[in-house]
């Protein structure tokens, strides 16, 4: 009798630990149902495609599925699933999509009824047209608490926070007051997003109103932001820091960074921003042998950022970015023009006339430059 109680013991121990292993090893993945919303472009109003953000969904699956976990997809409906067209397909998208497994998953996607939060040891929302169904399901609200409330970890990006507006935990508070978090910023929003005007509200606003400690970093590099088992990020060049965060945080180890152009030219602007110039120079020469700096990219980004269009602390190193830029690109007349009228701003006429000479010689037929040459000189 004695032998048999013990066996049943030993039985559901080794039931109850095989159900802990196996929820350490799946993450679920997010995303909307919305086909089609309203948006305003060249100031008129029209529909346009809805859906998540693919490159917010490819890189967290290439994280966590390289750091070894099992991935499955829900919806706040289950279902059907679109993913926004892009202009550029990304290799990581590319790579995502040839795997047949993950296209019919993302056409029959779970539901919240039908997920238990046991066997999930994480939860992701991806990013995209989220903010009209993402908010208001109790369904995916309370599995969400679930999960965090079992030393789980929830993770978001962009506009995938807006499914933790209505999180509430077993004792009554909310799950992001008080928190640190990020998502896509009401600049961000203001310059970038058509469904702006549309939108049902502000997600930084949203999320600051009900308590969360919002952090914001320069329009759109990378951040991710941490705090206890809580990982956001703020717009979609954030994805693969809020993925490997999150792997982090579940005791594993994630795979190295792939780069694109993209992430890798918005890097080393961070680190001119967030560090200083020579950070920058290193990261840079550490990849020369794989070199992906975009230029026009680099540069636009320099440009903006000097003229105050990316906030107060990407324009406090403007100077910065754009001495990197005629630095590593001494061809382009137009950084040398930007760098000339930062300077002249500045009271820097000695330098101005230099950075205004040196573009004039790269372009000597730019209205541009010469109205600015004759402004210096004046």
């Amino acid at each position: 009798m004695k032998r048999t109680k013990y066996l049943s013991l030993l039985m559901l121990l080794f039931i109850t630990v095989t159900a802990r292993l196996t929820a350490q090893e799946k993450i679920l993945i997010v995303v909307t149902n919305n086909k089609e919303v309203k948006a305003n472009i060249s100031g008129k109003d029209t529909l346009v495609a809805g859906g998540y953000e693919l490159s917010e969904v490819a890189e967290a699956y290439k994280v966590f599925a390289e750091s070894g976990f099992e991935v499955d997809f829900m919806s706040p409906k289950g279902g059907m699933t679109y993913a926004e067209p892009e202009e550029k397909m990304k290799p990581v998208n590319k790579e995502f999509l040839s795997n047949l497994g993950n296209v019919s998953k993302l056409k029959n996607t779970l539901a919240p009824s039908q997920v238990k939060a046991a066997d999930y040891s994480a939860i992701y929302f991806a990013g995209g047209k989220t903010m009209w169904d993402f908010p208001d399901n109790k369904a995916m609200a309370k599995l969400t608490a679930e999960i965090y409330e079992n030393n789980g970890t929830v993770g978001a990006v962009c506009h995938g926070p807006a499914a933790l507006i209505n999180v509430k935990l077993s004792d009554g508070s909310t799950l992001i007051e008080g928190k640190q978090i990020s998502s896509f910023t009401d600049m961000e929003e203001k310059l970038f997003s058509k469904t702006a005007k549309f939108l049902p509200f502000m997600l930084q606003e949203r999320l600051t109103s009900l308590g969360a400690d919002f952090k914001e970093a320069p329009a759109m590099l990378d951040q991710a932001v941490v705090d206890e088992r809580l990982v956001t990020g703020q717009n979609p060049n954030s994805t693969y820091s809020v993925a490997e965060e999150m792997v982090k945080l579940l005791g594993k180890t994630p795979p190295q960074r792939n780069w694109d152009d993209m992430s890798y030219t918005l890097a080393v602007a961070k680190a001119i921003i967030m560090e200083n110039s020579k950070k920058a120079k290193r990261f840079y020469k550490a990849h020369l042998a794989t070199n992906q700096l975009d230029a026009e990219l680099f540069q636009s980004y320099s440009m903006y950022a000097a003229k105050g269009y990316l906030g107060e602390m990407a324009e406090s190193k403007g100077v910065a970015l754009l001495e990197f830029a005629t630095e590593i690109f001494p061809n382009s007349a137009k950084s040398h023009e930007a760098l000339a009228g930062v300077y002249h701003k500045q009271g820097k006429q000695k330098q101005a006339m230099a950075s205004i000479e040196k573009s004039l010689s790269l372009e000597p037929d730019s209205e541009s430059a010469q109205k600015l040459k004759k402004e210096i000189k004046e």
